[in-house]
């Protein structure tokens, strides 16, 4: 048999250990002489065209050597080209070469269907979770910022899959990526508190990868060296991939200060510069990050570097506003605390409004920006101004159903119920299937501007349309926020409203 033997699976295709090496240990062996082979002869196949062959004969190197990042690159670059040409998902014949026992196998097969169709959401999203489960680590970090663009690319984006998203980075430990995703379900659904305990828990996660804080005195692994004697193994073998990793970005970082150096007018080196110091996530690093991308603002006058600079500012004093909160949540009864927190979150959103308003000038057709513009001036008590920013984005498919319900808050938080009537019923006259956990929410605020209604008017129609809401809440979710004390209330609105 010749050396490159690739057109049907062969025994040595899989990378199995011997009997003794298994039963040795569970850890899985990397070869990457025999994934070399694999590898060169994809290259071959990708610069003659034929890149379904290429996809093939990477994955099958990748179940040798899957920690090997510039071949998952690689084979990014392949499956992109073959998207472009018009490239069909994968058959079951192309699985079954692709079928292993292991987590890496699995992981891989996974892989190689997200290539062939890669912007399938469920296919990618499935994936990831496999890959946590192989514990590919250092592809996370290489593959995380593409995954989160493929997601944004989305045409339909709901809450639902953000969510799913977060659950997927989180479990890569790419909490940077995590955070976004959240962020994301929240902008669709401002109203949902339980999403802010979350994101309280995923920042704080966030904040204690990029510190170096998860990891345990005197340890390599951090602390889930310490959970479970079955799980030491796994921890060291994640270790060695994140060290890997860190070493992969302390050249990346060094040769994006040497283009930027060499080449100071080139927007593309104040774009890597800038992006790989802000993802060290350190003071000291973020401040540099800062100043490289307002100098490539100043020089080459691109809005998009100081926008960045921008967010940088945002990121910092969202963390100082955080740990306020927590101060406060610690003592809920503590005044100085109190007004410290109140201080700061106004601090806050003062910037973030400032920024968003430079944003909106620069990209004036961008909805999205007036959507979060909106919520930052609902937030400031600015109704007006966030009524005529949630106003010019109910035209947008996908930002209708949040932007019509916003509105409705605008008009109730102006004391304009009837307003605001119309405004809950258009949302959920909008809602479609799978997104029935923005119903709630909308419900509930239609309910208590039906309650307001039912006082200012004396009328007992609103009232018990105001009851009738509260009783399917109850019925659905009796934990939902303080339902139960305003099914009292109805009740006695409802005796005290005559007809």
């Amino acid at each position: 048999m010749g050396l490159f033997s690739f057109g049907k699976k062969q025994p040595s295709d899989k990378p199995a250990q011997t009997a003794a090496e298994a039963a040795a240990s569970d850890v899985f062996v990397a070869q990457p002489d025999k994934a070399a082979r694999f590898f060169d002869h994809a290259k071959t196949s990708f610069q003659t065209g034929n890149f379904e062959y290429a996809l093939m004969l990477f994955a099958k190197g990748l179940r040798f050597d899957p920690h090997n990042t510039a071949k998952h690159d690689d084979a990014w670059k392949v499956a992109a080209a073959l998207k472009k040409s018009g490239g069909k998902p994968a058959t079951k014949e192309n699985l079954k070469e692709l079928e292993g026992p292991s987590p890496v196998d699995k992981f891989v097969q996974a892989e190689y269907i997200w290539w062939r169709d890669p912007l399938n959401i469920d296919s990618m999203l499935r994936m990831m979770d496999l890959a946590a489960k192989a514990g590919m680590i250092d592809f996370a970090t290489l593959m995380a910022p593409r995954f989160l663009d493929i997601l944004r690319a989305q045409g339909k984006q709901t809450k639902a899959m953000w969510l799913k998203a977060k659950a997927s980075f989180a479990a890569l430990d790419c909490w940077d990526q995590a955070l976004t995703s959240l962020k994301e379900a929240q902008q669709l659904d401002p109203t949902d508190t339980a999403l802010s305990d979350q994101l309280r828990e995923v920042t704080a996660r966030h904040a204690l990868k990029q510190g170096g804080y998860d990891k345990a005195p005197g340890t390599d692994g951090g602390l889930r060296s310490n959970i479970k004697d079955a799980a030491k193994q796994q921890a060291l073998q994640d270790a060695g991939a994140i060290a890997a990793s860190e070493e992969s970005e302390a050249r990346n970082l060094e040769r994006a200060r040497k283009d930027y150096s060499d080449n100071p007018m080139s927007a593309d080196a104040v774009q890597k510069l800038g992006t790989l110091l802000r993802r060290k996530a350190t003071a000291e690093a973020e401040e540099e990050a800062y100043s490289i991308f307002m100098q490539g603002f100043e020089r080459l006058n691109e809005y998009r570097f100081k926008m960045l600079a921008g967010e940088i500012r945002i990121m910092q004093l969202r963390r100082v506003r955080d740990t306020a909160q927590r101060q406060l949540e610690k003592n809920p009864e503590d005044a100085t605390a109190k007004a410290e927190f109140d201080r700061i979150r106004l601090e806050f959103l003062a910037l973030e409004g400032r920024e968003l308003r430079e944003k909106q000038r620069n990209y004036p057709t961008d909805r999205s920006i007036k959507a979060e513009l909106g919520r930052v001036e609902f937030e400031l008590g600015n109704y007006e101004d966030a009524m005529a920013a949630f106003q010019s984005c109910k035209d947008e498919a996908k930002l209708r159903i949040m932007a019509t319900h916003m509105l409705g808050r605008c008009f109730a938080a102006s004391g304009w119920h009837g307003e605001a009537i119309g405004e809950y019923r258009e949302a959920l006259q909008s809602l479609g299937a799978g997104e029935a956990d923005r119903e709630l929410p909308v419900k509930y605020d239609l309910m208590c501007s039906l309650m307001e209604l039912a006082r200012a008017e004396k009328n007992a129609n609103h009232a018990r349309e105001a009851g009738d809401i509260c009783s399917a809440i109850v019925r659905r979710d009796i934990s939902y926020r303080d339902i139960r004390a305003k099914r009292k209330e109805i009740d006695t609105l409802l005796k005290e409203t005559p007809g």
